[in-house]
């Protein structure tokens, strides 16, 4: 049995990936399918593609493995297999809205997912370690390292620990709707939600729903910061920059969106993000990378002086 893919790109040179079983392919046309989908800068690595709006396109197929286990993330319908799980994985990592349709299906019906690439996600994807593969029979080897990282971190995911650690991962249903090209103020939004629920799982064994609710946000990413070693200790200056964050979200909620000519509120915003991607790197059992300084900025922006509101 085998499916067509929609929206997938390879590692360059890499012409299959191995997923729990799952065995993804390249389309015969790859170099012409990858070149129809949206790319906002030109490409010069194995393939050479123009900047173009564009749109989805079926880029590889995947085998099904002779038995298949079941989802382990909370799908609203219960009979989902694992490859909706490394579907998703897929479209978090790869930065594109990856699914897939029946290989006999005749009707696709209307597509309404988004064609274009994400917006965030940056961290995520940097922070997979690069594993050279040699291969005597091209020219390029490719790198296997994302292979490899997306088994481990979809094997992770099955365990019963990290399903009991992490609230079954819904999270990654949460990252992969804030990464989605979008207004700014409506990608900072779904990350705080992120950064909430975090807190919720972590701490709903002693604290009520009702406790955590009437909890002051300040506390809340308090917590998260030094759960995920952002900051070791926060210090009452660092709080009062903190406390900014959580003004610059309770006038988005009552307003609509950013101040026009206050450019700090959009860019502690893009901080937000970035600190976002930095844990849920931090949650799959990766090195996150520092790609976009963001352990620089944060630290800049904890030490600048909190200004009068």
């Amino acid at each position: 049995m085998k499916k067509w893919v929609y929206n997938l790109e390879f590692p360059s040179w890499c012409p299959s990936l191995n997923i729990f079983g799952y065995k993804f392919n390249r389309v015969d046309n790859y170099q012409d399918k990858v070149a129809q989908l949206q790319h906002l800068s030109a490409i010069h690595s194995e393939f050479a593609i123009s900047s173009n709006t564009g749109q989805h396109a079926i880029t590889a197929y995947v085998e099904f493995p002779k038995q298949e286990d079941t989802a382990v993330l909370e799908w609203a319908d219960k009979e989902n297999s694992a490859l909706g799980d490394i579907l998703l994985l897929l479209s978090i990592f790869t930065g594109r809205n990856v699914f897939t349709i029946d290989d006999n299906s005749d009707v696709v019906g209307v597509i309404i997912a988004d064609p274009r690439q994400y917006q965030w996600g940056g961290v995520l994807a940097c922070s997979i370690p690069y594993k050279q593969l040699p291969d005597t029979e091209r020219e390029f080897g490719y790198d296997i390292g994302f292979e490899e990282e997306l088994n481990r971190i979809y094997l992770l995911m099955r365990t019963e620990k990290w399903q009991n650690k992490y609230g079954h991962g819904y999270f990654l249903f949460l990252i992969n709707q804030a990464f989605h090209r979008q207004s700014l103020e409506s990608s900072f939004t779904q990350c705080w939600t992120i950064w909430e629920h975090l807190f919720t799982v972590h701490n709903r064994r002693w604290l009520s729903d009702k406790n955590i609710r009437n909890l002051d946000a300040i506390e809340k990413l308090c917590f998260i910061m030094t759960e995920y070693a952002l900051k070791d200790e926060i210090e009452v200056s660092s709080r009062k920059r903190i406390q900014s964050l959580v003004d610059t979200r309770n006038r988005l909620i009552h307003f609509g969106r950013f101040p026009v000519d206050e450019l700090s509120v959009r860019d502690n915003a893009v901080l937000f993000i970035r600190l976002t991607e930095f844990i849920i790197a931090k949650i799959l059992g990766l090195l996150p990378s520092n790609v976009f300084n963001t352990t620089e900025k944060l630290e800049d922006f904890l030490k600048e002086q909190s200004k009068a509101k």
